[in-house]
């Protein structure tokens, strides 16, 4: 094998590796959270909410205050005990997105990321509306990446005075308890990494130019080899729904404290796009064209 062949090999494998590293720099992280609290309720006393990461006048340390994050937070969730149900009679503008209707969104703060309510636009768009029983997800779209999650909860502006039986309506607001609602509360999974970027047109075109002049080689005798033609398909990023039938069944003492509860099992995945596979693509291509040329090489040397 010639100098020519060894460079277009060492060539098809720096690409390798440079594809793996593009895969792992794109890999979606799985924060680890073990839920200990029950369902408790937003500032306003009254709207649901599952506090996540809050000591903040609460004791709630689900997931650990040391967790880096980048770019984006993702909560996948499952709510019930609402049946068909959409929207408030009034809505809460505190936590309101979108008229009256039931929403859920991310609040808190992660290093110098920091929101807590609608009242002057801080959400935005970026919550979920809620149209009954189901399951959810939700992302909070960082401004900055953070090594440490101060707090961070799954607000709703869900009333919860305004569900349970005849007879716990009939009672004192200040006798309620939010468990007693029906209403639960769950989260399946949390999600963090960076977002998976597409390759362009013209990078690929780029990627493409530099793998086929590798592959030509030419003998110092005048005998010419065949040019091994690469062709990089990009391949198309994959979304999968959650899906989960986790329940939690919580009691409080109070509507605005969190205590332990049982703790929630879920087989249910991110539908936050996991990565992009075009590096994958690239490195079967590669190596095919990379045996081409150490086989055209065997013969002629």
């Amino acid at each position: 094998m010639n100098l020519k062949h060894l460079t277009a090999v060492a060539a098809a494998f720096s690409l390798c590796a440079v594809s793996f590293a593009s895969l792992a720099a794109n890999a979606e992280v799985t924060i680890n959270y073990n839920p200990s609290s029950d369902i408790a309720c937003g500032d306003d006393g009254v709207s649901l909410r599952r506090n996540i990461r809050n000591t903040w006048g609460n004791d709630v340390t689900d997931i650990e205050e040391s967790n880096v994050v980048n770019e984006y937070i993702t909560v996948n969730f499952t709510i019930s005990g609402l049946g068909d149900a959409t929207s408030n009679a009034e809505a809460n503008k505190k936590y309101d997105c979108d008229g009256t209707n039931f929403v859920a969104f991310l609040g808190g703060s992660v290093g110098g990321n920091t929101r807590h309510n609608n009242e002057n636009g801080e959400i935005g768009d970026q919550y979920v509306n809620i149209t009954g029983d189901g399951d959810y997800s939700v992302t909070w779209n960082l401004d900055s990446a953070s090594d440490t999650v101060l707090c961070l909860y799954l607000q709703t502006n869900i009333n919860y005075l305004a569900f349970g039986s005849e007879e716990e309506k009939a009672k004192k607001d200040s006798e309620r308890e939010i468990t007693d609602s029906g209403l639960n509360l769950t989260i399946t999974s949390i999600k963090t990494g960076d977002a998976p970027e597409e390759e362009s047109s013209e990078e690929s075109k780029e990627s493409n130019t530099e793998s086929e002049t590798a592959a030509a080689t030419e003998t110092a005798a005048g005998e010419t080899t065949t040019a091994a033609s690469t062709t990089t398909t990009a391949a198309a990023t994959t979304t999968t729904t959650a899906k989960s039938s986790t329940t939690t069944t919580a009691k409080s003492n109070s509507a605005a404290t969190t205590a332990a509860a049982p703790a929630s099992s879920s087989d249910s995945v991110s539908n936050t796009p996991t990565g992009d596979t075009t590096g994958i693509a690239v490195i079967a291509t590669v190596l095919t064209a990379a045996g081409a040329a150490a086989v055209v090489s065997k013969k002629k040397d």
